[in-house]
């Protein structure tokens, strides 16, 4: 590719340079597919008011990290005495790079999934140690016979030992297969509008690390079962018969509380996975003042090389209009600065006429948005006082406002806004204009909360950009069916022009959460695989407790008991540890929700909801799991088991 010519923007730019596929970290650089030389010419160059670039440094080794905040620190102060009309109130500070990775909900979340998939390995060794302990109990007569005959304790540990080997290392080989499937998934997930995945490396550390804590955890696991065999008392063991024995009060209270803190652990897994499936849900079908059904929405970027003012951005924003207004299907068309269901990132200062101008840093701020006339037909935003934008207000009228009812709450209190006067206070010179109209409050569908809900709108034409979003209302049509025919347009009015996004607007709001999406879909994994072992754990322990007591249960059925009074023996005892452990783990569950809700605050969701249905699903699986042996120990047969004695 270096040394081929490609056209961006309408113009040929020269391929010098191709950086490796690992180079494709959205979270931090954005889906980017080709870097430019940064060109601050004219007005770019002087315009201090405009903070759309980042800074981005490699601190020197010989540099500690207090320096470097403190250079940049003294950077921004400097800033602020030289300039204080655009930097006063402001200052300069280093963030880490990792911190901008996990910004937000990610330095919680991230955290946390590893500790929730830490409780599912806790789950998984209660089970090994429940299982295996119940099963050395089942061969106590043949450790017995053992030891009569002059078996060692290392030869009576060896067998065990072995034993959890083999299972850890089958485990790991699974737990391989499981985590290639998981790294094709994931990379398949993460990918981006733009083709590019995360990638996700299996090395050797990765590797080392699974199979360790798989022998680790077996063996250990597996040893406390090893030295119930070694404290065997022969001469007791062998008068019993080896069988019944369900071993000591000590044994039978660990093997309980194994079973209370596997419930408690599923309780905390499933709260977390039900918090994030209820949470994206609500906010992928939040529609908070717009309407996305029957829209179909993209972003478009104008070459600044072909649009150099704004009456050449405003002709050919009419005319995209016009074409787009014309096609089959399409109820209204509108182009937009920024769409409604994300949130906005053109904030400016503000000035109120009839007020005294704040100090410097003091002033109220507004996110602002510029649209056209049929923007809020297209959106379904309803506009409650006043009037819309229309034909009128063009870059040579007098400037007009629409207001949210916020914004209008807040600057203007109970008294009407309309034909009250503000203007961007960024700079010296205040362009007042006239508020025209108050619209309803929206909300995007992102978790984080906006830091700035004052929302106004002002005509586009009145402040063009090169970059808009598209948004087309259709009727009696699927939007995705007009995708193909808005592109197509919008290709005849320009075949430089690329748009990204274009697609129904549901579609793109369930793209922007994907993320969540990954999240929940791994802790719902992770959920139902902890549920998965507490319910096997619990009917595994049973299970082989009931056979364990076979002659016990033929004893009452012989001696008058019913099979039901059999069956709510079995049910009891199970039910009662697995609502011990329900109980416990409503703490922890309410502490993920929590954590939960602190990382998204603005993700809605019902606590109290979350935690009841879970807590009435794990009670569910814990009766069931309980009640298949239970109903197996109701069809023991006196005489059979009995006679085997």
């Amino acid at each position: 590719a270096i040394g081929k010519t490609i056209r961006l923007d309408g113009e040929p730019c020269l391929i010098i340079g191709v950086l490796p596929d690992s180079f494709n970290d959205w979270r931090y650089m954005g889906e980017i597919d080709v870097f430019r030389p940064l060109d601050l010419s004219g007005s770019k160059a002087s315009d201090r008011n405009d903070r759309f670039l980042k800074v981005v440094g490699l601190r020197a080794r010989s540099l500690s990290p207090a320096d470097a905040h403190g250079f940049v620190s003294d950077f921004g102060a400097r800033l602020a005495d030289a300039y204080p009309d655009a930097n006063a109130k402001s200052s300069w500070r280093t963030i880490p790079v990792q911190e901008v990775v996990t910004e937000g909900g990610g330095r919680i979340t991230l955290p946390m999934l590893i500790a929730l998939s830490a409780f599912v390995l806790l789950i998984a060794c209660s089970n090994l140690a429940n299982l295996l302990l119940a099963r050395t109990m089942s061969r106590a007569r043949e450790f017995a016979v053992r030891g009569a005959l002059g078996a060692s304790r290392l030869q009576l540990l060896r067998p065990l030992v072995a034993e959890s080997l083999i299972l850890s290392l089958a485990g790991c080989a699974l737990a391989l297969v499981v985590a290639l499937w998981f790294r094709d998934w994931a990379a398949m997930r993460s990918t981006g509008s733009n083709g590019e995945r995360v990638l996700f490396l299996i090395d050797w550390r990765v590797t080392t690390w699974a199979l360790g804590a798989s022998i680790v955890t077996a063996v250990a696991f597996g040893i406390a079962p090893a030295l119930f065999a070694m404290r065997l008392n022969v001469n007791e063991t062998l008068k019993s018969g080896g069988r019944g024995m369900t071993g000591g009060r000590g044994h039978r209270r660990l093997r309980q509380l194994l079973i209370v803190g596997q419930f408690a652990l599923a309780l905390v897994l499933l709260t977390g996975a039900g918090h994030l499936i209820r949470g994206l849900h609500n906010l992928n079908n939040r529609r908070s003042g717009w309407e996305s059904a029957h829209l179909v929405s993209g972003t478009f970027l104008l070459p600044a090389a072909t649009y150099t003012d704004g009456a050449r951005i405003n002709a050919f924003h009419r005319l995209a209009i016009e074409r787009l207004a014309a096609l089959p299907g399409v109820s209204s068309a509108s182009l937009a600065s920024f769409n409604p269901f994300f949130n906005w990132s053109e904030l400016h200062k503000l000035a109120i006429e009839g007020r005294e101008k704040p100090e410097p840093g003091r002033e109220p701020a507004a996110n602002f948005n510029g649209v056209t006339p049929a923007y809020f037909d297209a959106v379904g935003t309803h506009v409650l006082r006043g009037r819309e934008f229309n034909d009128r207000d063009t870059a040579d009228s007098a400037p007009v406002f629409i207001v949210s009812q916020t914004t209008a709450r807040s600057l203007f209190g109970n008294a009407s806004p309309l034909g009250r006067r503000i203007a961007i206070a960024d700079g010296d010179d205040l362009k007042w204009g006239e508020v025209v109209g108050v619209a309803s409050d929206i909300q995007s569908i992102l978790p984080s909360q906006n830091p700035v809900p004052f929302e106004i709108y002002r005509p586009l034409s009145q402040a063009p950009r090169l970059e808009v979003d598209l948004l087309v209302r259709v009727a009696g049509v699927s939007p995705a069916a007009l995708v193909d025919d808005i592109r197509s347009t919008m290709a005849q009015l320009d075949p430089d022009l690329p748009i990204r996004n274009l697609s129904a607007a549901n579609t793109r709001i369930e793209r922007a959460n994907y993320q969540l999406a990954v999240l929940r879909d791994v802790l719902s994994g992770i959920a139902f695989l902890g549920l998965a072992l507490a319910a096997l754990g619990i009917y595994g322990v049973i299970a082989r407790t009931m056979a364990q007591r076979t002659n016990e249960f033929a004893i009452r059925l012989a001696l008058g008991a019913s099979i039901e009074n059999i069956i709510r023996l079995v049910l009891k005892s199970g039910v009662k540890l697995a609502a011990v452990g329900s109980v416990i783990g409503v703490a922890g569950a309410y502490g993920v929700s929590r954590l939960l809700a602190s990382a998204y605050p603005d993700m809605p969701t019902n606590r109290g909801l979350i935690i009841s249905v879970t807590t009435v699903l794990l009670f569910v699986v814990a009766v069931v799991a309980c009640w298949l042996p239970a109903r197996r120990a109701g069809r023991v047969n006196p005489v059979d088991a009995l006679r085997a004695e």
